[in-house]
């Protein structure tokens, strides 16, 4: 596999170089509307490259979701083997994709998932786009968030993200909705197939549930549309139908496994207390997680002007020229288009937390206001990527002047796993198939090891953290003990644990039960750099 260094000048040259290729043809229809996306696309990925062959955790999260695609190979029933909090099946299902085909579930494998997720996600809206818009003008403003997923390097932008499955079926949806919005006979497959990928939202993450209510709001309102016009309710019965389809599906498979309370009580109800800490105002929150990522400001501030010349249409419409290549902007679409940016706002800030990654929520429903915006100004939208090209590479400039860097990811002796002291310790009494428990937050352990998780959480803060449902997560943390009997149980608790580091007020042994349960099967062989390993009793004989 390709390694990178610190400063690939030539690769990085190249980059840019085949970037303003991009901008050219989509000026000019000798190049057909295919190559133009093959060449944005391997733009993307060519600049994404140097993040996935580091193979090194950049995020908890990725760690958290890698355990949970390697749990599942195992034992593939959700709820029962793997509880991903917030995140919801599908984003892990997705990731055991490469487990399926033979190659190991490490770092590289997530992000050439990920990498694949955003790939769809960019081809289904330009789909979208170019339902709406001149072909030209949906290829200069394509280019804008192509330009941004390509060339940022801020890792929340680059890890496997619990948002990219999301998104990736929020595209298709919009893709859907507008092939409906600008057609002029209804289609009942077109909005049955909107209405069943906007079920599967939900499990992919509940974050995402706004924004598919908008769209599928927008959806039924064109259904209602349908039937004043035409007396036909076959659109919004096929929509309706669609939607139910999947959650039934998921309902009757839990049913089958005996994962529904688990379902309600962790997936429903636990994340009601994940989401209702937030006690700062939408903007205020908004505002601080978009002054974490520099990368993201410039995108929002080449956004701006064209966002607010859509404002500046949408309260003086004999300012726009309706012509055969803009879209038809009737109020279904312009309700729709400014709630989605509105909701996504509200999901991105709604639990509280400053995680960049939830921006990507935000990186469409901007640019389709954005493209509305310019389409009277379609010969002067060029300005706005070359504008976003010129910020990365000003960045880029800086780093190479300043460190001598232009890859933050430097895969050299980096492109296979690495191994904590405790994983190399554990190395010698496990077995393929055997589980691990870590008591604490660090999913790292699992990921080294390649080991199944032993508990249906990897990590264990909502067992540690008073709530009112810790005494529920306790009760279930003792029941997958007694089902999965690990090989291996880690007390992750102190300086290599996220948000639980008090050994002795969170440690292992501040949950009686499970000090006991702990004591009477295991062995403790010892700290590994601020790490207690414990051996189940059999595996020293």
């Amino acid at each position: 596999m390709i390694t990178f260094d610190s400063a690939p000048t030539i690769y990085w040259l190249l980059g840019y170089i085949l970037a303003g290729m991009v901008v050219m043809s989509a000026y000019t229809k000798k190049i057909p509307t295919s190559l133009f996306i093959l060449l944005g696309l391997t733009l993307f990925v060519a600049m994404r490259l140097p993040v996935v062959v580091f193979n090194r955790e950049l995020n908890p999260d990725e760690s958290q979701m890698i355990s949970h695609a390697i749990t599942l190979l195992q034992d593939p029933v959700y709820w029962r083997s793997v509880d991903g909090t917030t995140i919801g099946p599908l984003d892990n299902y997705f990731l055991t994709l490469p487990g399926l085909l033979g190659f190991s579930i490490d770092f590289t494998a997530a992000r050439l998932m990920g990498m694949l997720a955003n790939i769809f996600s960019l081809f289904f809206l330009f789909l979208a786009l170019k339902k709406w818009f001149s072909i030209r003008l949906a290829k200069i403003v394509w280019t804008l968030p192509l330009f941004f997923l390509a060339f940022t390097q801020e890792l929340d932008w680059v890890h496997y993200s619990s948002e990219q499955v999301p998104v990736m079926l929020l595209s298709v949806c919009l893709w859907l909705f507008a092939k409906q919005h600008t057609q002029q006979k209804s289609g009942s497959a077109s909005f049955y197939a909107l209405g069943f990928v906007a079920g599967m939202i939900p499990f992919a993450k509940l974050q995402a549930v706004p924004p598919a209510l908008v769209l599928g709001a927008g959806a039924i309102w064109l259904c209602v549309g349908i039937f004043r016009h035409q007396h036909n309710l076959k659109p919004l019965i096929a929509l309706i139908g669609g939607a139910l389809t999947f959650p039934i599906m998921v309902a009757a498979w839990a049913f089958h496994f005996q994962v529904m309370p688990d379902l309600i009580d962790f997936y429903l109800l636990g994340n009601v207390i994940y989401a209702g800490g937030n006690e700062r105002n939408i903007f205020a929150q908004i505002t601080n997680i978009v002054s974490l990522s520099p990368d993201f400001q410039a995108y929002l501030l080449l956004l701006a002007i064209p966002v607010a010349l859509f404002f500046f249409g949408v309260t003086r419409p004999n300012s726009y020229r309706r012509n055969a290549h803009t879209a038809v902007r009737d109020s279904t679409l312009l309700i729709t288009l400014i709630l989605l940016l509105l909701v996504s706002i509200y999901a991105i800030t709604k639990s509280g937390n400053d995680f960049v990654h939830y921006l990507n929520f935000l990186l469409f429903p901007l640019l389709l206001l954005a493209a509305w915006g310019l389409s009277p100004f379609e010969k002067y939208a060029y300005i706005f990527p070359l504008g976003l090209l010129a910020w990365f590479l000003l960045m880029d400039a800086q780093d190479y002047r300043s460190m001598h860097r232009l890859n933050h990811y430097d895969s050299v002796g980096r492109r296979t796993l690495g191994q904590s002291p405790v994983v190399q310790a554990l190395k010698k009494y496990t077995k393929k198939d055997d589980y691990m428990a870590v008591w604490g937050w660090q999913c790292l352990y699992y990921v080294e090891a390649q080991l199944a998780q032993g508990t249906a959480e990897n990590h264990s803060e909502r067992s540690i953290f008073l709530h009112d449902m810790r005494d529920a997560y306790r009760a279930r943390y003792m029941k997958d003990l007694a089902r999965t009997q690990p090989a291996i149980i880690l007390d992750a608790v102190g300086k290599n644990s996220a948000w639980v580091q008090d050994v002795d007020t969170q440690g292992i042994h501040s949950f009686r039960q499970l000090g006991e349960y702990v004591n009477a099967h295991y062995t403790d062989l010892g700290l590994f750099d601020g790490t207690r390993l414990y051996v189940r009793n059999d595996r020293l004989k």
